[in-house]
């Protein structure tokens, strides 16, 4: 058994880890000229991991079931989230309003 200041060393190190994993390639990629080919795929990523969460939300399997459901809520919160997304062309205000339309739901339903 673990005792609080194993468990919270193993907290520590596993946060450090994580700021490691994140921090040392941006650092290494910062000091190094990439050509316009691989900045222009590097553009990519951002859009691709947004639709990625964004599908991962609205497609749901539910454990012990064969096959997928939409999230009907997480689609309706969608719908004003986008038109906030276009309307303000701010990623900050994007999720902030994302995260209000889906607590608004989930409050009323």
């Amino acid at each position: 058994m673990m005792t609080d200041t194993h468990m919270l060393v193993v907290i520590i190190l596993c946060g450090v880890v994580t700021l490691l994993v994140r921090i040392i390639p941006f650092m290494m990629i910062s000091r190094v000229s990439l050509p316009d080919v691989v900045i222009r795929w590097l553009s990519f990523i951002p859009i691709t991991l947004f639709t990625a969460l964004v599908l991962d939300g609205i497609i749901q399997q539910h454990e012990g079931s064969v096959g997928y459901t939409l999230n009907i809520p997480f689609i309706i919160a969608l719908i004003p989230t986008v038109l906030l997304a276009i309307l303000t062309r701010s990623l900050t205000w994007t999720i902030l309003g994302g995260i209000v339309f889906i607590a608004i739901l989930r409050y009323f339903i």
